[in-house]
């Protein structure tokens, strides 16, 4: 058999088409590097022709701000401020109302009652007085007859000092009458009897006088003795008559009547209560300060007898009732700190509509700052500095704040009349802020 022809190229043949390939690549790689690189130089030139051919802008200046601000003129002066304080209503004199005696209750006044207002010697409730009529009925006759036994004692000893005179008497004559037997038996005219009859006569009548004598002073002690008796009566008729005045209870002064516990028909001891009764002139208001207010108020003399002013406010009405502080508390409030002080008002009566327990307002004369100037307190800050207004530009002073009244306070410091001071701070404030009053 034969052999297969088979077809080869020749070696230039295949050689050339190798080579298109190669110069291919290379293109291909240069349009990959070359390209960026034109479109990067294109846009920086268009950047750098924009750039260059922009419009210019104009930078605006910022301008200051004004603020607006209130001012108050500074004005050095004498201030007396007052305090304002708060407190409440109570009663200066206060009684519970007690029986002194023991009955049934079988009269009232027209106004006993909560809330009633009486008289001084309103009858308030009356007390059965019979029994009581009766022990005066009867001591005045214990007294009658002690009197009468006195009077008859009296009359005996009168009588027993006559006879004591007549007893006297008698012996100067029996003794006259013995000498004279004496005489006659010494001249033997006489006899030994009749002597003895005369002695014995004698005796007779010096033992009568001596029982005179007793009588006398036995009426005397009796006496003594009637006159104590008289007077126990006496003292009893006095007791008798007191209860039976006690039978009536009456009020001891103007005032107003609450806690009522008693009524027709019950029957009271002594000591029951039976009402509490409030003096409606002597209302006062106690009211607290503090210890700076209080050394304050002291720092010119003592604080009572200064003069205040008490108000009370209900709904849109507000009355006000002139006072005067009469007593300072005893011991120092140990819960505020405080003292407590007693107003009492200075005119009150039945017509007052004030009552105890009521809250009230009480101002009273603070003690006076000389030199001051008055600012609103949102004027000064940080308790020390405030603002001066200079030309249109804010000047910092220093002050010292010594004292308040209300909203305000009072300063001194490196302020002149006349001068001007913002009135109320705000957070931008500070030293060189222009500001404009409107």
């Amino acid at each position: 058999m034969s052999d297969p022809v088979i077809d080869r190229p020749a070696s230039g043949a295949a050689s050339q088409p190798r080579r298109k390939s190669a110069v291919g690549r290379f293109f291909s790689i240069s349009a990959k590097i070359i390209l960026p690189l034109v479109v990067i130089g294109v846009a920086g030139f268009a950047f750098a022709y924009l750039r260059a051919t922009r419009p210019e802008v104009k930078t605006a200046a910022i301008a200051e701000r004004v603020w607006l601000v209130g001012a108050v003129t500074v004005k050095t002066t004498t201030v007396r401020p007052t305090l304002t304080l708060y407190g409440r209503i109570v009663a200066g004199r206060e009684v519970e109302l007690r029986p002194l005696v023991t009955g049934q209750v079988i009269e009232v006044g027209k106004n006993f009652a909560d809330g009633g207002l009486v008289r001084k010697g309103d009858t308030l409730a009356v007390i059965d007085p019979f029994e009581y009529k009766a022990a005066v009925t009867e001591r005045k006759a214990q007294l009658v007859e002690a009197r009468a036994k006195l009077r008859e004692l009296r009359a005996d000893l009168v009588a027993e000092k006559d006879m004591l005179k007549f007893d006297e008497r008698q012996i100067e004559v029996r003794t006259r009458d013995l000498s004279r037997r004496e005489d006659l038996l010494k001249r033997k005219t006489g006899t030994e009897k009749s002597l003895d009859d005369a002695r014995y006569a004698l005796n007779e009548q010096q033992r009568a006088q001596a029982n005179r004598k007793k009588n006398i002073a036995s009426l005397e002690s009796r006496i003594q003795q009637q006159q104590a008796i008289i007077d126990r009566s006496s003292v009893a008729l006095k007791r008798a008559e007191r209860d039976l005045e006690d039978t009536r209870l009456t009020a001891p002064f103007d005032g107003i009547l609450r806690e009522i516990t008693t009524a027709i028909g019950k029957r009271i001891g002594v000591g029951d209560k039976v009402a509490r009764l409030t003096d409606i002139g002597r209302l006062e208001a106690e009211f607290q300060v503090t210890d700076g207010q209080y050394g304050r108020l002291v720092s010119r003399g003592s604080v009572v007898g200064r003069k205040a002013t008490v108000i009370w406010k209900t709904g849109d009405t507000s009355l006000r009732y002139p006072a005067t502080i009469r007593r300072v508390s005893g011991q120092v409030s140990s819960d505020a700190g405080g003292i407590n002080l007693f107003a009492r008002l200075d005119s009150t009566d039945l017509k007052t509509v004030l009552r105890p327990g009521v809250f009230v307002q009480v101002e009273i004369a603070d003690k006076p700052y000389d030199k001051v100037i008055r600012l609103p307190d949102e004027a000064v800050q940080d308790h020390k500095t405030v603002y001066v207004i200079g030309k249109e530009r804010l000047e910092a002073r220093t002050v010292e704040i010594v004292g308040r009244i209300e909203n305000d306070v009072l300063v001194r410091g490196d302020l002149k009349d006349g001068e001007r001071v913002v009135a109320r701070i705000f957070p931008e404030i500070g030293p060189g802020v222009r500001v404009r009053v409107p």
